[in-house]
């Protein structure tokens, strides 16, 4: 069974990934965890501690379970690199799923790929965003051998 701590973090993820970081409040998240009110603000004080710890849990499901555009966890995570851009706190949450997902991005990448790991991570972010915010499927394998071959 999972801890109290764990119940939170699941219910702040469904939350956050239903209503966006807008409709992430501590009642919210108690009413999805089924707890009583004050459960998540006894664990997580501050509105910037809940998010903290939302930003930490769709990173750790975003490494263990990899991106799907247009899921709800990739919807999450697309908005939690907005937000990251304006709050350091966001951003050092995520940083370290951001830096493995680099490191396996790199020891994936083809030896003569004509782009830098970051260059094809921003690239990767890019046709994530675009297939969801567009519906369109983009075939990241097929664009990545087309710069292989006019690079």
């Amino acid at each position: 069974m999972p801890t109290r701590e764990q119940q939170v973090r699941d219910a702040a993820v469904r939350v956050f990934t239903e209503r966006g970081v807008h409709g992430l409040t501590h009642r919210a998240v108690d009413a999805a965890a089924g707890l009583a009110q004050g459960s998540t603000s006894n664990l997580f004080r501050t509105r910037r501690a809940l998010v903290t710890v939302v930003a930490e849990e769709v990173a750790r499901l975003r490494l263990q379970d990899g991106p799907e555009p247009g899921s709800p966890l990739s919807i999450a995570w697309l908005e939690l690199l907005l937000i990251g851009r304006r709050d350091d706190a966001i951003a050092a949450a995520i940083e370290p799923t951001r830096t493995r997902m680099r490191a396996l991005l790199d020891e994936a990448r083809p030896s003569g790929q004509p782009l830098t790991t970051p260059e094809l991570a921003a690239l990767l972010t890019g046709l994530e965003f675009a297939q969801t915010v567009t519906g369109v499927h983009l075939d990241a394998v097929a664009l990545l051998e087309g710069l292989a071959v006019s690079g």
